[in-house]
C-alpha cells in the first residue's frame, strides 16, 4: 500500500461519514412510533400576569396523541389550537390546527428521552415547535425568523389534574 492511497481513502472515508451518519439519523427518526412521545401525555397549565394557557394530550393510541391548547386572557378574551402528533409514511409529524384552521405540519427533527424538536422550514412562523419535560413541569417553545430577526415565544407548565 502506498501512503497516498491510504491518504485518499482516509479523506473519503471522513467526507462520506457525515452524510452517512445524517442519513442514518434521517432514518432512525422515520422509525420512532409515536409512543415514544407518551411522555407529553397530561394536562398542562401555567398562570402568568392573568393569562392562563392550558394544554391537554391524550395519551398514544392508533398510532397518534391528539391535543388541544387553550390560553385565556385577563380582558376574556381567548385563543384555541387543535393539536395531533401522528406517524406519517414520512415520520413523525406535529399537525397544528390554530383557531381550527387547517392543520400546518412540522415533521420530527430530533428526539432525546425528555426532549421533541418539529420542524417545518417553510412556514412563516414558527418554524420549530419544541417540548421538553422534567418531572412535572413542561416547556414548550416556538422559534424561527421573521423579518430576518430571530423571534421565540416559551410557555412553561405544570402537571394539573384532568378536570
Amino acid at each position: 500500500m502506498n501512503e497516498s492511497w491510504l491518504a485518499t481513502c482516509i479523506v473519503s472515508a471522513l467526507l462520506i461519514l457525515p452524510g452517512s451518519s445524517a442519513a442514518q439519523e434521517d432514518s432512525k427518526l422515520k422509525s420512532v412510533k409515536v409512543a415514544e412521545l407518551a411522555w407529553i401525555a397530561g394536562n398542562w397549565s401555567s398562570d402568568e400576569a392573568g393569562t392562563v394557557t392550558e394544554e391537554q394530550w391524550l395519551e398514544p393510541r392508533a398510532g397518534m396523541m391528539v391535543g388541544m391548547n387553550r390560553m385565556a386572557f385577563p380582558n376574556g378574551k381567548g385563543t384555541f389550537e387543535f393539536l395531533r402528533i401522528a406517524e406519517t409514511e414520512n415520520g413523525i409529524a406535529y399537525l397544528a390546527s390554530p383557531s381550527g384552521s387547517s392543520p400546518t405540519s412540522f415533521a420530527i427533527k430530533s428526539l432525546s428521552k425528555f426532549k421533541v424538536v418539529f420542524e417545518n422550514k417553510k412556514n412563516a412562523f414558527p418554524q420549530r415547535i419544541i417540548y421538553e419535560r422534567t418531572d412535572n413541569t413542561m416547556v414548550a417553545m416556538i422559534e424561527g425568523e421573521v423579518n430576518g430577526k430571530n423571534k421565540s415565544m416559551q410557555w412553561i407548565w405544570k402537571r394539573t389534574p384532568a378536570k
